[in-house]
């Protein structure tokens, strides 16, 4: 299995510092800064990502967005697909307490569209099709609502069988959408069906809630006891110290129920859990909760004083509502221009970095590692396109003559002549590096058998008319080279940079031992082992 080395180094100071969340963001922020001076795109892209973590446990808008954002784009162009979800995901949040569920929407579908291209499946998988099942519940589209919970729950059950948690949410949010589609009969079925397993659910607020979804359906059926059987079977699981805003809005259309069947006890009951959740929770949205369960039980039992001062209240919550909004989006709207811009600065700075890097210090060609790194996504690109890799060797004749005739400094001019040579030839498909010593490779992407030839042709030619002083070397004591080509489909052979390497080895090795300022290709097709080096003329 490959090694995640910037993951691994992320979540190695997460689980050392999660208990000390002040320490552990001065340590991501410190792993930021480290990868931006080593060029590290993963483990800035990463640290963002956990960093936005932290910002939202403290529903910090701005950090989650600021940070996720700067996250995406670093890891687009990586292969850290689950972190990439991670963002996307922290992103819909934001954009979900804008109450804008198009754009969370849209988070969502990127994020789903990155699970399904790299097949991501688990947990990742299942969040990004219930954050995805919400958008369209709140859009009103109960179908795709409906399919996309199915699928959380397929994959929930067949994954994480032991899961009676997770299997029940989805089961009472699938029962909740098939009623609002009109099909009360399949929602009153699923909800039967969890009967028999409901007290395997380890978590109170979801069993509690499960038996208020029992209660609403026997009351919409006119079935008014054994509505309050279940309500009473709420009760009896009710969570003191837990406070999950779904919870609570089952149990302020229960308490309406509950006003209209003039049952005071009852409702009374849920109006003490409001008060308390109120008190508990200062939010918006949490207080007008409350206060709508409360104005309706007031109104309903004829305090009409006590029902006023709720009204008002809400007429407050509401305008505190939309004035929160506005600031919210005003706020996120400015975190995104500034971010933008951090951003591009952030890119330029560590595409600075990355190529000093990567680069070999005396020739400004590629060093090994980065050599490596190209190849890697060379190969990744051309199989995924069905094109060809091509590889040139490169190796200065008689270099060692050369060295011991003119001296290293003469040598350190050579080295740096041809690779100004092969520098010539790059473009977004041809890489050259200084491979060792007095050898360089190229490697090119998507090229045909004669343009790759071509490219090796170009850089001897350029050797010969530079018309270097050599008097050690045979071929008219001017400097020359040899070079080997090969250009291969990608196949179970030739699919890593090193076997694809050797073959152009084997040809630089053959114009060599045929007497070196040539440049022979490599034909990988051939069986004949007498006809398959072609000679290149320069």
């Amino acid at each position: 299995m490959k090694k995640n080395k910037a993951l691994d180094t992320v979540r190695y100071t997460y689980e050392a510092y999660k208990n000390d969340e002040k320490k552990l963001e001065k340590e991501l922020k410190r792993l930021v800064r480290e990868g931006q001076k080593n060029g590290d795109f993963s483990l800035v892209g990463i640290s963002y990502c956990f960093l936005a973590d932290i910002a939202r446990k403290h529903d910090d808008l701005e950090g989650i967005l600021t940070n996720a954002m700067k996250a995406i784009e670093l890891l687009k162009d990586t292969d850290e697909y689950i972190m990439l979800v991670k963002a996307h995901t922290a992103l819909s949040y934001v954009y979900g307490q804008q109450d804008n569920h198009q754009m969370t929407l849209s988070e969502c579908d990127k994020a789903y569209r990155i699970i399904k291209r790299h097949r991501l499946k688990g947990r990742t998988r299942i969040v990004v099709l219930n954050n995805m099942a919400n958008c369209y519940h709140y859009l009103g589209d109960y179908k795709t609502n409906i399919k996309l919970l199915n699928e959380c729950a397929r994959i929930t059950q067949q994954e994480y069988p032991d899961d009676y948690s997770s299997i029940a949410m989805h089961s009472i949010n699938l029962s909740n959408n098939y009623k609002h589609a009109g099909s009360p009969d399949t929602a009153e079925m699923i909800l039967d069906s969890m009967e028999e397993w409901i007290d395997k659910v380890n978590y109170k607020p979801l069993v509690c809630d499960y038996f208020l979804r029992r209660a609403l359906m026997s009351y919409d059926k006119g079935e008014c006891e054994k509505g309050n059987k279940y309500v009473d079977e709420a009760f009896a699981r009710f969570p003191e110290t837990v406070y999950p805003q779904p919870l609570y809005d089952d149990f302020r259309q229960v308490c309406h129920v509950l006003v209209k069947n003039k049952d005071k006890k009852r409702a009374q009951k849920i109006i003490e859990y409001m008060t308390v959740y109120a008190d508990k929770n200062k939010g918006t949205i949490e207080q007008l909760y409350a206060y709508r369960a409360m104005a309706d039980y007031y109104d309903g039992f004829g305090d009409s004083e006590k029902a006023l001062t709720c009204y008002r209240k809400l007429d407050e919550l509401y305008e505190k509502r939309m004035d929160e909004l506005t600031g919210i989006q005003s706020s996120v709207h400015k975190s995104m221009k500034n971010a933008d811009i951090e951003i591009g600065r952030l890119k330029r700075s560590m595409r600075e970095t990355e190529e000093l890097y990567s680069l070999e210090p005396m020739t400004k060609l590629l060093n090994r590692a980065a050599l490596l790194k190209v190849s890697s996504e060379f190969i990744a690109s051309a199989a995924k396109k069905k094109q060809k890799i091509g590889a040139i060797f490169i190796d200065i004749d008689f270099f060692k003559e050369c060295n011991d005739t003119y001296g290293h400094a003469k040598g350190d001019e050579i080295i740096k002549k041809v690779a100004e040579a092969c520098k010539a030839e790059e473009t977004s498909v041809v890489r050259f590096a200084r491979y060792g010593g007095d050898e360089f490779f190229g490697i090119t992407r998507g090229l045909s058998d004669g343009d790759v030839a071509d490219i090796a042709r170009r850089i001897c030619r350029r050797i010969k008319k530079a018309d270097i002083p050599h008097e050690k070397n045979p071929n008219g004591q001017r400097l020359t080279v040899s070079a080997g080509v090969v250009n291969v489909a990608i196949t179970d052979k030739t699919d890593t940079i090193i076997e694809i390497a050797n073959y152009a080895d084997k040809a630089v090795y053959y114009a060599k031992n045929a007497g070196k300022n040539a440049i022979y290709l490599l034909d990988h097709n051939k069986k004949d082992q007498k006809t398959e080096f072609v000679k290149i003329d320069f």
